[in-house]
């Protein structure tokens, strides 16, 4: 009986690395955890507006007002936000208003007063004329040059990660890298941390990675709890 149990416990083991030899596939694409075909037939912009959980419906409301559609289309590379992390960035701009005679300030509720707060760089920062992989990035953050221009310094580098199954008689870790977008403040942060006089760059890391939409693009998708940089 003490055996029959022991091999019980190595089958999902063995299950489990098969799952990781298949995480090696190049065809394939890491979001959520879970493992996906990289190509689709759609165009980036298509792409994210048959995402069938709407994450992106402010997202394409937003490029179309700016007449972005070719933009992302063309880009060799997008790190699309969701529309989570832009309803993040409304929360964190307020608008003053009078009332009785006292200015009071509040976060702003409607897309009319987001885009009366923001520009089109919002998004452009996030294209690239340049093929961005996770297999192509270093753990060291590379400076990239965006749409956006000196208005969005910034950097792309991958980040180690390490996950853990544990079994009933055993445990099984193994090592993954997503990739992040680095929203550069000054000079790009160094081992130690910021230059002397500089913030800390912010990091957006990306919860989805190297998606292939028909139009050429690298499509990545930025964490839900991204903070964006307001343009």
């Amino acid at each position: 009986m003490k055996k029959s149990n022991h091999y019980l416990s190595v089958v999902p083991v063995a299950l489990l690395l098969l799952f990781c030899l298949g995480a090696c596939k190049k065809n394939s694409y890491l979001t959520d955890g879970g493992l996906q075909k990289a190509a689709t037939p759609f165009s980036t912009y298509d792409y994210l507006k048959n995402n069938k959980f709407h994450q992106f419906d402010t997202l394409l409301t937003l490029i179309d007002f700016y007449k972005l559609k070719d933009s992302i289309n063309n880009s060799k590379t997008f790190f699309a936000p969701p529309d989570m992390a832009i309803n993040l960035l409304m929360k964190r701009i307020t608008v003053k208003r009078e009332v009785d005679g006292a200015i009071l300030s509040s976060p702003i509720t409607t897309l009319k007063q987001l885009t009366d707060s923001v520009s089109a760089n919002l998004f452009k920062q996030y294209m690239f004329n340049q093929t961005i992989t996770l297999d192509g990035a270093g753990i060291t953050a590379v400076s990239y040059a965006n749409k956006a221009g000196s208005a969005a310094p910034c950097a792309i580098k991958k980040v180690a990660g390490i996950s853990s199954v544990y079994l009933s008689n055993s445990a099984l870790s193994y090592n993954y890298y997503t990739l992040e977008y680095v929203v550069v403040n000054g000079t790009i942060d160094g081992p130690s941390g910021p230059s002397p006089g500089d913030l800390v760059d912010a990091n957006l890391p990306c919860q989805t990675s190297g998606i292939q939409t028909s139009t050429g693009t690298t499509l990545h998708v930025l964490a839900n709890f991204a903070v964006l940089r307001k343009l």
